[in-house]
């Protein structure tokens, strides 16, 4: 397989790792605000409803006309839950027994209702500490006013000290701001990671597509680099190669008509190679020439079939019933050089002399797409080596050239398909071209 970028390695988990750690902390810090909000305006509460108590104790009586306007009810209840003094919208009376103190938000009307519940003593008609703490405990109250009402009248009625049960302070407050504020929190908490998550789409769509474009750089490169190439073999080899071939023919003729055929196995070593060399020159043309040919449909079943009688070595054909009558869109001469090309690679997989040589092509249907197979039981490929033999004039044999799987895999990719090779079980390899379907006719 062929070694992942550094791209892949380092910067894609790095980068991962950020876009996670962004989606948390978005969470954290709107749900700390949230927390933060509701903490704000419970402090608000308590602090107003403290002052409006202190300003009660005070003057005796709570100028309406000077209420905070975000007030809708205020009161404070004697024990018996007979109100001391209301306002607004607090309740006639108070059931000290029944009802409990602390907050309780109404957001279909956007109001914020304090209760709180004192013990005996706590507000008295006489100097002392007064109402220390008003939510019953360290961290929830405020300090409170100490002494009496006005002219010393106790919590409980004039002139005298209240010892008996509760009594209640009760206020309503509208928070609707709160409930907004608490709204777009909420929101931002459930968008922010969404946005991160769209963010680190966006972020990874690019570096793929920076990726492919790389990929596609250095693919145009290795093609200018063929193009040098094939420029510079053409100029190089195409006047010699005539030359041999001709002189080759003369020799020949010249060793026939002396009755001499001693020299022919070298001859015929001389017009071996001097074919290679063309064969070469004309592949590196192919690389660089228009892959997609003159595309045609092609009812790929039928043209297997027929492709497979013809190849010079065995070939066992098989056709899945889902795949048969299914066409494609491919040049014709192109399929059958990529075909071929595979079986001759199947059949030189095998040692010589190692007995028959099976070599399967099976096609296949799979997922909406048209698989061509071509299996052998050859010595296989090493692992490393499974991407590398697709480079061009990358070959691992004594008299290939190098170039015959990079064309093949270029044609298929540039008819919308891909070529891969595989390791079969059990020894061998599978070259598998996947092709999209062009339906049956």
């Amino acid at each position: 397989m062929k070694a992942p970028s550094w791209e892949t390695r380092f910067l894609v988990p790095a980068f991962l790792a950020l876009f996670v750690g962004l989606g948390i902390l978005s969470v954290f810090l709107f749900t700390g605000e949230s927390s933060r909000a509701q903490i704000l305006v419970e402090y608000e509460a308590e602090r107003i409803a403290s002052t409006l108590a202190d300003s009660f104790r005070a003057e005796g009586s709570l100028d309406q006309g000077r209420l905070d306007p975000r007030i809708r009810g205020f009161g404070l209840y004697a024990p018996g839950g007979n109100p001391v003094v209301r306002v607004g919208d607090a309740p006639d009376t108070f059931d000290v027994q029944r009802e409990r103190g602390g907050f309780r938000y109404d957001p279909h009307r956007g109001l914020l209702t304090l209760q709180r519940i004192f013990g005996p003593g706590m507000m008295s008609g006489g100097p002392g500490p007064g109402l220390p703490m008003m939510g019953g405990g360290p961290g929830r109250g405020f300090p409170m006013m100490g002494g009496g009402f006005p002219g010393g009248a106790p919590f409980g009625g004039p002139r005298g000290m209240f010892h008996g049960p509760a009594g209640a302070l009760f206020l309503t407050m509208d928070i609707s701001s709160y409930y907004r504020l608490q709204f777009l929190y909420g929101t931002a908490a459930v968008v922010s990671p969404i946005a991160v998550a769209g963010l680190a789409a966006l972020f990874f769509s690019l570096l793929s597509s920076n990726m492919r474009h790389r990929r596609r750089a250095q693919e145009q490169e290795t093609l200018a680099r063929l193009g040098e190439s094939a420029r510079t073999l053409a100029h190089e080899i195409r006047n010699p190669l005539s030359a041999i071939r001709i002189q080759t023919g003369l020799l020949r003729k010249r060793l026939a008509a002396n009755g001499s055929a001693d020299a022919a196995p070298q001859l015929d070593a001389i017009d071996e190679e001097v074919e290679r060399l063309s064969l070469l020159s004309r592949r590196v043309a192919d690389f660089l020439r228009n892959p997609r040919g003159e595309p045609r449909r092609i009812i790929i079943d039928e043209f297997l079939a027929d492709l497979a009688g013809k190849m010079p070595t065995p070939v066992s054909y098989s056709a899945a019933v889902a795949a048969r009558g299914t066409a494609v869109s491919f040049d014709g001469d192109l399929l059958r050089s990529v075909v071929e090309n595979l079986v001759r690679n199947a059949n030189e997989s095998y040692p010589e002399g190692d007995g028959p040589r099976d070599v399967e092509l099976a096609l296949l249907k799979e997922k909406g797409s048209i698989v061509i197979a071509v299996r052998d039981r050859g010595k296989g490929i090493a692992p490393e080596l499974m991407e590398k033999v697709f480079d061009p004039f990358f070959t691992d044999k004594v008299h290939g050239s190098g170039v015959g799987l990079s064309l093949s895999r270029r044609f298929i990719e540039a008819a919308g398909g891909a070529l891969s090779l595989v390791a079969r079980g059990g020894g061998g390899t599978e070259a598998r071209i996947t092709l999209p379907s062009r339906g049956t006719p």
